[in-house]
C-alpha cells in the first residue's frame, strides 16, 4: 500500500529532487550515459590521429576574430565565446558533404569485403610482396563516351606556319614539327600548357605540302610541289636540297617503317621508291590511276597504295610488282588509305564520305573482298585517315566541311558521338596526328591554329 501510494525508493528520491530543482539521475539515465560514453570512446579510436596539432587553435574564439563593421553590421546571432576552431569546422561541415573517400566505415568495409573474396585465390608470393597490389584490374578503353580534354593550341607560340599542311610528332622526344604553305617548319615542345617553341626552319620558296619524321628521330623530310625535297638533320640543325632523280614532285611521299625507303608518288600512277641515305632510284612502280593514298606495312616489304578509281593495290618490295589488287566495296574514288600498327585493319577513305575498314588478312583470299565495317558518318571526300599506336582509335577527317573529325573505336566498331565538343570551332581539317603513345591529338586546319587535345585514357605521351 505504500508503494503504491508514495511509489518505491528510487522514484521517492527522483521526485524530491525534481521538487527542490535537482535533477536525480535516474537508473536507466545511467545506463544511457555510460552506453553514449563507450560509443564516443569508440569513435574516437576509430579516427586517425592528426600528424600535427597546434595549440593556439584552442585558446581563439569567435570574439577574437569576428569583429563589427559597416560591412556585416552587429553579430548578435554568434556567440563571441565559443571556441573559433569549432565555429569553422561546423560551418564547413554545413556547406560540404563529407566525400565518399574521406568515409572511414565505408572503406574499412570495402576493403574486408576485397580480401574476404581474394582470399582463396590468392598466391603466398602475393601475400608477401607489398608493391604487387592485387587488387588491381585491367581498364579498356570505353566505346561509348571519349574522356578528353581540349587544351592550349601546339603553335600558340608563333601561329606562323600559315595553312597547315603537315603535323608530325617526335617518336622519341616529346616535341612535335608543324609545317606550312608559308614555307616555315616550327619545332614546339608538347606539354598541353605553354608548348613552347624551340626552333623554326625556313624553307625559301618551298610551301610544305607533307613532312615526315624518320622512325629513329634524326632527320625530317619535307616536301613540296617543287622537283626536289629537304632533309632536315634535328641533331644538327643543318638542312639539304635532294633533287628527285625522276620528273615528278615531292607532294605526297611515306617513308618506311625501317627507314630506309621513301615511296614517292608520281604523275599518271607511278610510284617511286626510293633509298634514305644515297637517294638512289631503286624501282618505279606503275598503277592504273593516280595513287591517293600510301602506307608501308610493320616489316617495310609492302606498300598498299589506293587511287582515283576503285581499286587497292598490294605492291611487293621484294617481286617489285603488284602482288594482289581489289576492289574497295562501294567506292568510285578512293583518297585515302591507312593500315593499323597492329597489321590486322585497313582502313579505306573515299570521295563520297565512306570509310571501309577490313581486315587485313583477308583482302589477300578475295578480290572482293566485304568490310568489317563501314563507316558513313562524314558526308564528304575524307581527307586522312589515322590509327593510334594501340590500334583501338580510327581518326577520320574530311577538309570540305568546317569540324568534319571523327573518331572511331575498335573492336566495337562504334563512333564516339562527343568528340568533339559542338562548341569545338575546329575550321577545315587538313591533317590529324597521334603522339607516340596517344596521349595527345593534334588536328592541322586551313587556318593558322593547331587544336590540340588531351585523350585522358592514354597516360603517357
Amino acid at each position: 500500500m505504500e508503494k503504491v501510494i508514495f511509489g518505491d525508493k528510487q522514484a521517492f528520491l527522483a521526485n524530491l529532487a525534481k521538487s527542490v530543482g535537482k535533477r536525480r539521475p535516474s537508473q536507466y539515465n545511467k545506463e544511457q550515459s555510460e552506453r553514449d560514453d563507450d560509443e564516443e570512446q569508440a569513435n574516437s579510436a576509430k579516427k586517425p590521429k592528426p600528424a600535427w596539432t597546434d595549440s593556439d587553435d584552442e585558446e581563439f574564439e569567435v570574439g577574437d576574430v569576428k569583429r563589427e563593421t559597416r560591412h556585416t553590421g552587429p553579430l548578435n546571432h554568434l556567440r563571441t565565446d565559443k571556441s573559433y576552431k569549432e565555429y569553422l569546422t561546423a560551418r564547413f561541415q554545413r556547406t560540404t558533404n563529407q566525400p565518399k573517400w574521406a568515409d572511414l566505415e565505408q572503406k574499412k568495409e570495402k576493403a574486408d569485403s576485397d580480401e574476404s573474396d581474394n582470399s582463396d585465390m590468392d598466391e603466398p608470393l602475393l601475400k608477401t610482396v607489398g608493391f604487387i597490389d592485387r587488387k588491381a584490374k585491367s581498364k579498356q578503353l570505353c566505346p561509348k563516351s571519349l574522356y578528353f580534354k581540349r587544351v592550349k593550341d601546339l603553335n600558340r607560340a608563333t601561329y606562323s606556319e600559315g595553312n597547315v599542311k603537315s603535323v608530325q610528332f617526335h617518336p622519341t622526344s616529346t616535341a612535335a614539327i608543324v609545317a606550312g604553305e608559308s614555307c616555315l617548319a616550327t619545332i614546339y615542345s608538347v606539354d598541353g600548357t605553354k608548348n613552347e617553341k624551340l626552333h623554326n626552319v625556313r624553307f625559301p620558296k618551298f610551301p610544305i605540302t607533307c613532312g615526315r619524321i624518320s622512325p629513329c628521330g634524326t632527320k625530317a623530310y619535307f616536301g613540296s610541289m617543287k622537283p626536289f625535297f629537304y632533309s632536315y638533320d634535328l641533331l644538327e640543325a643543318k638542312a639539304s636540297q635532294l633533287k628527285m632523280p625522276v620528273d615528278t614532285s615531292s607532294e605526297k611521299f611515306e617513308l618506311s617503317p625501317c627507314g630506309k625507303y621513301i615511296a614517292m608518288v608520281g604523275k599518271f600512277g607511278a610510284i617511286h621508291l626510293l633509298h634514305v641515305k644515297s637517294n638512289e632510284l631503286l624501282h618505279s612502280f606503275k598503277q592504273e590511276s593516280h595513287c591517293r593514298g600510301i602506307s608501308f606495312t610493320a616489316d617495310s616489304q609492302r606498300l598498299i597504295c589506293s587511287g582515283t578509281r576503285c581499286n587497292v593495290n598490294v605492291l611487293s618490295l621484294r617481286q617489285k610488282c603488284i602482288e594482289h589488287s581489289f576492289i574497295d566495296d562501294g567506292c568510285i574514288k578512293g583518297l585515302s588509305l591507312a593500315l593499323s600498327p597492329s597489321q590486322r585493319l585497313l582502313a579505306t577513305g573515299s570521295m563520297e564520305g565512306v570509310v571501309n575498314v577490313y581486315d587485313y588478312e583477308s583482302i589477300y583470299k578475295s578480290v572482293t573482298p566485304q568490310p568489317l565495317k563501314r563507316f558513313m558518318n562524314l558526308r564528304t571526300a575524307i581527307g586522312d585517315l589515322q590509327f593510334n599506336h594501340t590500334s583501338e582509335l580510327l581518326a577520320m577527317s574530311s577538309s570540305l566541311v568546317p569540324s568534319s573529325l571523327k573518331l572511331a573505336h575498335f573492336p566495337s566498331a562504334t563512333v564516339y558521338s562527343n568528340f568533339p565538343h559542338q562548341m569545338d570551332s575546329l575550321g577545315y581539317v587538313n591533317t590529324i596526328a597521334f603522339s607516340p603513345h596517344s596521349g595527345y591529338l593534334a588536328v592541322g586546319i586551313k587556318g593558322k591554329k593547331v587544336p590540340l587535345f588531351r585523350l585522358k585514357y592514354f597516360k603517357n605521351y
